[in-house]
């Protein structure tokens, strides 16, 4: 049994030894240099930049309310007032009350539901990149007869020679077709 398990080691040393061809990707710099991510990303910012304004908005609608609500509690305390005209200013300041608390209410949720959808977009982008980096990677690694292709950023070290990214890169942008208008071409100059 000794030399049965000894010589399927024997065997089996070649395939272990040899190393499988092996490449690597930064995804990161695919993010920074991929014309697809950039336009996306750049949709996306716009969109955070809208909602930032947004947000602004409401900030100070919320800012009036408050300055609203604390002038008529403060006139409601006014010692020179008689009963009904406490009782009335109180009445007022609890309806301006709810109808902040119910802004306040509204505007935590546009806030939070902005922050998910831009979330979700930039999920989205990260994830449609990975899916167009697998498929390009993949046919690069058949180009160079690759065995294997990791993410660089779950690498301890690598050598340079591995990294094939600007290669993924390359395919990626030469495979995307732009969403975006081209430029005009430029009108002939006058003579």
């Amino acid at each position: 049994m000794k030399t049965l398990t000894a010589f399927i080691l024997l065997a089996m040393a070649p395939a272990f030894a040899a190393a499988p061809n092996v490449g690597v990707v930064d995804v990161a710099e695919v993010m920074t240099k991929y014309n697809k991510a950039i336009e996306t990303k750049a949709g996306i910012d716009k969109s955070v930049q809208t909602t930032r304004e947004a947000v602004a908005e409401r900030e100070k609608e919320l800012q009036s309310l408050r300055a609203d609500l604390e002038s008529t509690v403060k006139r409601s305390q006014d010692p020179i007032l008689n009963e009904a005209g406490k009782r009335s200013l109180q009445s007022e300041a609890q309806i301006k009350q709810g109808a902040f608390q119910q802004r306040q209410n509204e505007y935590v949720q546009f806030v939070q539901s902005a922050q998910g959808t831009i979330q979700q977009r930039l999920q989205e982008m990260e994830r449609q990149v990975v899916a167009d980096v697998r498929v390009q990677a993949e046919k690069i690694a058949k180009d160079k007869g690759l065995q294997l292709v990791i993410p660089k950023a779950v690498t301890f070290f690598n050598d340079g020679s591995l990294d094939i990214t600007a290669d993924v890169i390359k395919a990626l942008n030469d495979a995307y077709k732009s969403a975006a208008p081209a430029p005009a071409p430029a009108a002939p100059a006058a003579k």
